[in-house]
């Protein structure tokens, strides 16, 4: 195997970085809606003896399905990356513009409950959704402008072309 045939098909430190980050960050997502959903089926019961699942059925189905699909899709975007296929490349475009405008979106809509966390006058469930939002937007934020910069560089397209391809830009005479 000669050295252009190696380098074509390797994958560099930030896809690979990128893959880790997509595979850990939904497995920690998992975790996150998994101990939301199960607190939520485990509530107690209404004031007619209803649990949540029996009250609000469609509203339950859509918290259980929606977030383990998109939390699915994250996992399986990171094992793209991994594997360079074409698609997870986009697939990563796609989330990262997503991010960016869910942050974007909660600082220019929400600023005061992004930046500013009030000491009086608040009960504590109210600081610790002020501080999972501030959370959430300084993780998402700078990835998803790192991703979009990533992802759009030339040398990092290359990696994502099909064999065939790599093996003609290869051919050709600079």
């Amino acid at each position: 195997m000669n050295e252009s045939a190696w380098t074509s098909t390797r994958r560099s430190a930030g896809v690979t970085c990128a893959a880790a980050l997509a595979i850990l960050g939904s497995a920690t997502a998992f975790l996150v809606w998994g101990s939301f959903f199960l607190g939520m089926l485990n509530s107690q019961a209404d004031v007619r003896g209803r649990k949540i699942y029996e009250a609000h059925p469609v509203l339950t189905f859509l918290i259980a399905t929606l977030p383990f699909l998109l939390i699915a899709s994250g996992i399986r975007t990171g094992i793209g990356l991994f594997q360079l296929k074409p698609w997870a490349r986009k697939a990563a475009l796609l989330w990262a513009s997503a991010a960016l405008c869910f942050s974007l979106w909660f600082i220019a809509f929400r600023p005061y409950q992004t930046f500013f966390i009030p000491e009086h006058f608040v009960s504590e469930l109210e600081s610790l959704k002020q501080l999972l939002a501030i959370s959430l937007v300084f993780a998402t934020l700078p990835v998803s402008i790192w991703w979009i910069f990533l992802f759009r560089m030339e040398s990092v397209k290359g990696q994502f072309a099909p064999q065939g391809a790599k093996a003609v830009a290869q051919a050709e005479p600079l």
